[in-house]
């Protein structure tokens, strides 16, 4: 069954990431700090960045899923790792959102992939008459 989602930020920068967000090193939870508000923002919601080769935005890697797990301030939030896709027949695994590059920079000096947030608003439905 279909499901209904809204967009609720795209092109988000990420500023910088703390892996040890959940006491464990690593992650799979992220404290993240973000270059804009993200005040509207909620548990639950979905979070995707493209991960490409350092320097060319032409090699998707990989497209990252994370979920949003608390909500820090106006800027900050936790993020769970969920799953990432490679397009092919895997992943590249649970990686943190500031090593996700986004193709700009080079491999000395990468660039953060910016985040998308979608909402799920739940099941479609139709009224049938």
């Amino acid at each position: 069954m279909a499901r209904n989602t809204i967009t609720i930020y795209t092109d988000i920068a990420v500023s910088s990431c703390d892996a040890d967000a959940d006491g464990e090193s690593g992650g799979p939870i992220y404290r993240v700090n973000y270059g804009a508000s993200v005040a509207n923002a909620q548990i639950g919601d979905w979070i995707t960045a493209e991960h490409y080769t350092a320097g060319d935005n032409t090699d998707l890697l990989s497209t990252y899923t994370y979920q949003v797990t608390a909500i820090i301030d106006s800027d900050t939030l936790d993020v769970k790792y969920i799953t990432d896709d490679d397009g092919a027949d895997g992943s590249l695994g649970d990686d943190s959102p500031c090593d996700l590059n986004s193709g700009e920079g080079s491999s000395g000096s990468p660039t953060n992939s910016p985040h998308k947030f979608t909402r799920d608003l739940g099941s479609a439905f139709e009224i049938f008459v």
